[in-house]
């Protein structure tokens, strides 16, 4: 990819910090109003499994949105598309938290995942638009640091504001961030795709340029690697809970600082690829996250399986699995939406859409056996790494991309 010369230095510490607050609009919309479940269903009369469908038309719409929003990108520019889907976003909290029946709210979730996509999507599409190819990964760790806080600061805060208002006190919280998000992209994010390097606004020309990445066996292959990332700590998150509180007898706050502690190292592998990225290859660094994944789970199954795991190994495996994902993600989504060239956005929609794809397959698998056992979300949790570990090998032995 050819960066014109002095566009890598407009990608400042200022810039990654707005695209790192946009690319939360997933997690913050997930993750900020699941404490307010059991507040909605008794205020609206819905059942508990009826509430649930708000999250799944959520994740419904956010995988849509990926796909279309950075094919849109390509053809209009981000900045224009960025600011109207946050607009669209913005406008569906404010009627989520006004919804009077619980058909309302599950319709207007739908539409705010579509359109809250775009903070994440044309987030790494803007890096990797500014991004010269050697500061890559850099700027791509900087902006999963960022965006690795959502789920950290999202739980607490919903919570509260539930505590204090009920439900639509939390997503009226969640209304003003995503009124923010729009400011902040308004006033702080440049249009970073000049109108020479735009594709005919056309449904055939979008579909040129998904095939043509399709084919791309480099881009493809990086693509499964960071799918089966975010599948592995899916996975993790999926029954975390369970394992935690089921099978290792600790109490729900206990859990919380768990969960707090993978968080954190959640961050801690994006900061170590960023250091790591002045010595290593990118390759070499995500294969790096991907063995350290992959060990922390082998020896989390086998310990599971003999029934030893307890809280004092658990921990430490799950904060060094957390940290190997971390840096899989990061490296990850620099290298797939590097290899997509100048269509970044449709690089950038096609990742977030396998992203969603491969967490949506694997996050219910680690239940399958009941909540009495670790051994089976522990082996997705090595499963996941070694399919990307396959994956990267296969993409890093590849020819250059089909054009």
């Amino acid at each position: 990819m050819t960066h014109p010369s002095g566009r890598a230095r407009r990608l400042g510490p200022g810039m990654t910090a707005a695209l790192g607050y946009l690319a939360m609009a997933g997690s913050l919309s997930t993750d900020l109003y699941l404490p307010a479940f059991p507040d909605i269903a008794g205020d609206l009369g819905a059942s508990a499994s009826v509430v649930q469908l708000t999250l799944t038309a959520f994740l419904v719409g956010s995988a849509l949105g990926q796909l279309v929003i950075g094919s849109v990108s390509d053809v209009f520019g981000r900045r224009r598309t960025l600011i109207a889907a946050l607009a669209v976003f913005t406008a569906c909290c404010f009627l989520a938290a006004a919804s009077p029946v619980i058909g309302m709210l599950v319709t207007v979730r739908c539409i705010q995942g579509f359109a809250g996509a775009a903070g994440s999507v044309l987030a790494r599409a803007v890096v990797s638009d500014l991004s010269a190819p050697e500061d890559a990964v850099r700027a791509f760790s900087r902006l999963w640091i960022m965006t690795a806080l959502g789920p950290a600061v999202a739980s607490p805060l919903g919570a509260w504001l539930t505590e204090v208002g009920g439900w639509r006190t939390a997503l009226l919280g969640l209304a003003v961030l995503a009124a923010g998000m729009l400011t902040t992209a308004a006033l702080a994010i440049p249009e970073s795709l000049p109108p020479q390097r735009r594709h005919p606004p056309t449904p055939r020309a979008i579909g040129r340029t998904m095939a043509r990445l399709l084919r791309d066996r480099r881009f493809v292959g990086w693509v499964i690697s960071f799918g089966a990332a975010y599948a592995a700590l899916m996975s993790y998150i999926g029954s975390s809970s369970f394992i935690v509180q089921d099978v290792l007898g600790i109490s729900p706050f206990g859990y919380g600082l768990t969960f707090t502690a993978t968080s954190v190292a959640v961050m801690a592998g994006a900061w170590l690829s960023g250091r790591l990225a002045a010595r290593w290859r990118p390759a070499r660094i995500l294969r790096f996250g991907q063995l350290l994944a992959l060990s922390a789970a082998l020896v989390a199954a086998a310990l599971a399986a003999t029934q030893s795991l307890t809280l004092v190994t658990y921990l430490p495996l799950v904060v060094a699995f957390c940290a190997g994902c971390g840096t899989m993600m990061s490296t990850g989504s620099a290298l797939a939406v590097g290899a997509a060239g100048p269509t970044a956005g449709t690089g950038s929609a096609l990742l977030g859409f396998t992203q969603f794809l491969m967490g949506a397959i694997v996050s219910p698998l680690g239940g399958i056996a009941g909540t009495t056992t670790a051994v089976p979300a522990t082996i997705v949790m090595a499963v996941s790494p070694a399919i990307g570990l396959i994956a990267a090998s296969l993409a890093a032995r590849a020819a250059e991309p089909v054009r």
